[in-house]
């Protein structure tokens, strides 16, 4: 630890413009680093973790009990003089697993707003592993290719990846916290049990062999601290730490299943938070490395946290991720690009208009704007006729790099509201995101697709455009209008949809 900042004496020092902190919710434990930014690269200056085993408390139905989500708050309680100081534009929380299962989430978040004043976002499977490979990235020899392996509490990340730029990712929902609960509950360590373990890592893992043996890699790293406690005990021995093998995973079992219950073990340097994990963590590994083929594998000390901070002075590149991810997801479906720039040149219109009378100032809603009018003909090639539907579906379910859960969330609603009916978005749909909001985002993007229906067969219209609190006015040329009776109809229409989501629509030609 620098003695740039010493974390208890924030009361009376303001944080430099250079420092930035990072906060990861994980379903085993919270990790909180502070670090500052010198000649482009991060230096930690102060770091906190606390063991709060989250996903003990997620039962059958993914309702995460009262003591978990106690045990979580008096962590945050714990870490927030640490985080007093800090600022949200040099701060970022992402919670993992447990809190992207659990169907009460919302409990644990609210209360968590009167812990620390800043907002946690939940972020999927998918973007976990890219933040842990960026936090590796960003430490470690470039131009190599690399399978980065991260055992959590409630998932397990594989990653290839070369430089900053992943290759190929998956987020396998098995963790050495649920494991445990699964198939070490009662402490007995079997040879049965293990087997369990790590049969049904294999099942999980098995539909990603292919493609990740088909990308290949040239080192292999794991991070955090189950791989870090499998390390050290394999390397206790051993002079110098080596990486570590297929053979010495199995050594170590073996040694596991003599001390026959969790509190028998003994084994040096193993710390005593991680006795209780230490099996199904060690199960999970040796199913991932055994199914992949990995030679040796070595530790890494870097990991979510790490690609979190590079993110928060990066902020230029998180938004090119974004950004990517959607043109990617045009790509493979082959939706028409040239009629999507149509769209979004009238809905940039519309909300560079109305965005200060909607209070649409946070730039979440504009980047959500304009990934979605990108993505709402995606599932045209799938079905013409309720391909609003299909573009919906996909993006609910796409692997979108940059967004958090809610965001796709929102970008799907916007999409699959479009066009025809408007389901209203539900109050508890949202947590970061403004309901209100979202919907009036989405009146602009229904009005943009709307006029721009005919495509390329005429120019835009010129008209004017208004808003008052719950009133959306357009003004069109008559003649415009005129020769254009379907688009007369559909606004005529559009009356009744918008008034669902408490929109009072108004058109004059």
């Amino acid at each position: 630890m620098s003695e740039a900042i010493p974390m208890n004496e924030q009361e009376t020092i303001e944080i430099p413009e250079n420092y930035f902190g990072a906060l990861d919710i994980g379903s085993n434990s919270f990790h909180f680093v502070f670090a500052r930014l010198v000649d482009g690269n991060l230096q930690t200056v102060h770091s906190e973790k606390y063991q709060v085993k989250l996903a003990d408390g997620l039962n059958e139905d993914f309702t995460l009990d009262q003591h978990a989500i106690e045990r979580g708050l008096k962590a945050l309680s714990d870490l927030s003089p640490s985080i007093s100081k800090l600022t949200p534009g040099n701060f970022r929380a992402v919670a993992t697993y447990t809190l992207r299962q659990a169907t009460n989430a919302r409990d644990f978040l609210n209360n968590a707003k009167a812990i620390i004043p800043y907002d946690i976002e939940v972020i999927s499977g998918h973007e976990e592993a890219r933040l842990i490979y960026q936090g590796v990235a960003h430490y470690t020899t470039p131009d190599i290719t690399r399978l980065v392996i991260d055992i959590g509490g409630g998932s397990t990340e594989c990653v290839i990846g070369e430089n900053d730029a992943t290759k190929t990712l998956t987020s396998l929902n098995v963790g050495c916290v649920s494991f445990q609960q699964r198939f070490f509950a009662n402490g007995d360590i079997t040879s049965k049990a293990f087997n369990k373990a790590i049969l049904a890592v294999r099942q999980e893992l098995e539909a990603h062999v292919k493609r990740f043996k088909k990308v290949g890699w040239q080192e292999c790293l794991g991070t955090s601290g189950t791989i870090k406690s499998i390390y050290n005990l394999v390397n206790a021995e051993h002079e110098f730490p080596s990486a570590i093998t297929l053979d010495d995973l199995h050594q170590l079992k073996d040694k596991l299943i003599a001390c026959q219950h969790v509190d028998q073990i003994t084994l040096s340097p193993l710390k005593e938070s991680r006795r209780n994990i230490l099996c199904s963590g060690l199960a999970i590994l040796i199913a991932v490395v055994d199914m992949l083929k990995i030679k040796k594998l070595n530790y890494c000390d870097y990991a979510l946290r790490e690609g979190v901070l590079y993110e928060q002075f990066e902020l230029s590149q998180y938004e090119d991720v974004r950004k990517t991810a959607v043109l990617s997801l045009t790509t493979r479906f082959n939706s028409e690009i040239e009629q999507a720039e149509k769209v979004l040149e009238l809905a940039e219109t519309f909300y560079q208009e109305i965005k200060k009378d909607w209070k649409l100032h946070k730039d979440i809603y504009h980047t959500l704007m304009q990934g979605a009018v990108y993505l709402h003909e995606i599932g045209f090639d799938i079905n013409p006729s309720s391909y609003h539907k299909h573009s919906q579906y996909i993006v609910a379910n796409a692997d979108l790099p940059g967004f958090t859960l809610e965001q796709q969330q929102a970008l799907a609603w916007l999409i699959g509201n479009h066009r025809k009916k408007i389901t209203p978005a539900a109050d508890q749909q949202w947590y970061l995101l403004d309901r209100e909001k979202i919907e009036r985002i989405g009146a602009i993007i229904r009005l943009s697709v709307l006029l721009c229906q005919q495509r390329q067969l005429s120019e835009l219209p010129n008209l004017k455009i208004s808003a008052n609190d719950q009133t959306l006015k357009i003004k069109l040329k008559q003649d415009w209008l005129a020769d254009k009776p379907l688009i007369e109809a559909d606004l005529l229409a559009e009356q009744k949809y918008m008034r669902t989501i408490g929109i009072s629509f108004e058109f004059i030609g």
